[in-house]
């Protein structure tokens, strides 16, 4: 229990409480071209068999296997060559006892031919060519649909369509795709002490850095709406909430908290709202609150740079990945590391602790950063993950081996 806040709330729990007011977004059509990075909304089943033809997987001579037989470096077998087929050519053949057709990998397989001499098991002897090693019937050869077999189903509603995706769908000729409709999500900052980038900063006055993290870390995500600074009174926060209403998803950034200024919770439930979680037992992190105004959600994300990112992470994240319908949950990197110093914990609160990766001997070890506050920045770019202390587990002590969650997406190791 909080001192703080009436109960902390798992997020795992949060995120299950929260799951019936996520909207599904609706689906699109758009071009192959422009569908890097969305999320497919339909079963592909393929209209064509991969390879589709017989094709060569190695240079060498298409044969009718049954000429080779015998054929050895001591005992070569003598065919004559009635052709060449190189990748895309038209030309057509049909092969004759103890013929061959020199081939190009990727060209089709001529009738009448069952198998491919690699080039290192043959002899070019003018219009003839030697047989070195004997092949067996479909050697060498991709085979029709033997990739990819016409109407299997290949990719399902819920991928992320990365590049192997798209290789794979341009493969098959398909030029467009029906994918979830990116989310307009707002963002609305809270707090007197808020001024815009480039703003001369007064005394007291602090950049509204916030903003920018979010927008980054929901690039491809969702479609961001920045709504600008809402000030510490209940009409600045009505309005821009209000103004947010049409869009999918509501972010709010600080004014979360227990304080006197932290009128998130109390808006929303002004405006007809209802407040599902708030509190996580999760350290940075811990104000966060989900909450829901009509049909639109609302996800609020504490003011402090670290505990905004955690939950950021932790919440914004698996919620957008909800509304898009993504199948399974994002993967981040992570690696074994020892410990050079100890972790201390708190029983109950899950914690994120920032460490530094380097190697020591070839052994990747990590550096807790000997910074504890939730508000520096500095802190984020010294460190390259964190360590997650589970709520059942009392700190990690020095030597001992954990598991790093990485968020940089280069690491100098």
């Amino acid at each position: 229990m909080s001192r703080i806040f009436k109960s902390l709330t798992s997020v795992e729990n949060a995120l299950e409480r929260f799951s019936s007011y996520i909207p599904s977004m609706e689906s699109e059509e758009l071009p192959l071209k422009d569908a890097s990075g969305r999320i497919l909304r339909e079963d592909i089943y393929s209209p064509m068999d991969i390879p589709p033809f017989h094709r060569a997987a190695f240079d060498g001579y298409a044969v009718r296997s049954v000429d080779t037989f015998g054929a050895s470096r001591n005992n070569p077998i003598t065919l004559k060559v009635i052709g060449v087929i190189r990748p895309g050519d038209q030309e057509q053949y049909d092969l004759g006892e103890m013929e061959a057709v020199e081939i190009a990998t990727g060209a089709y397989l001529p009738s009448g031919a069952d198998a491919i001499v690699p080039l290192e098991y043959s002899r070019r002897v003018g219009e003839f060519v030697e047989i070195l090693k004997q092949v067996s019937p479909g050697a060498n050869v991709d085979r029709k649909g033997s990739d990819i077999e016409k109407g299997k189903l290949v990719l399902e509603s819920g991928t992320y369509l990365g590049p192997f995706e798209l290789l794979l769908l341009s493969s098959l000729n398909i030029t467009h795709v029906r994918v979830a409709k990116l989310p307009k999500a707002s963002v609305i900052s809270t707090g007197n002490e808020l001024v815009e980038l480039g703003s001369e900063l007064r005394m007291g006055q602090i950049v509204n850095s916030n903003a920018y993290m979010v927008s980054s870390l929901l690039q491809g995500l969702a479609e961001v709406r920045y709504r600008g600074i809402a000030r510490d009174d209940e009409s600045s926060l009505k309005s821009l909430i209000s103004e947010s209403l049409e869009d999918d998803l509501i972010i709010t950034l600080a004014g979360t908290s227990v304080g006197k200024k932290d009128l998130v919770p109390k808006v929303v439930e002004d405006m007809g709202g209802r407040v599902i979680v708030h509190g996580l037992s999760i350290m940075p992190g811990k104000p966060t609150l989900l909450a829901v105004i009509g049909k639109t959600p609302l996800i609020g994300l504490p003011g402090m740079p670290v505990s905004a990112s955690v939950s950021a992470i932790e919440v914004l994240i698996p919620v957008i990945a909800k509304m898009l319908g993504i199948k399974g949950k994002i993967v981040w990197p992570e690696v074994r590391a020892k410990l050079l110093r100890r972790i201390a914990s708190r029983p109950g609160v899950r914690h994120y602790v920032r460490v530094k990766l380097s190697k020591d001997n070839g052994e990747i070890v990590a550096t807790p950063i000997r910074i504890s506050g939730s508000g520096i920045i500095s802190s984020l770019i010294k460190a390259d993950g964190f360590v997650i202390v589970p709520e059942d587990v009392e700190g990690y002590e020095e030597g001992q081996e954990v598991q790093v969650l990485i968020y940089k997406r280069w690491l100098d190791l």
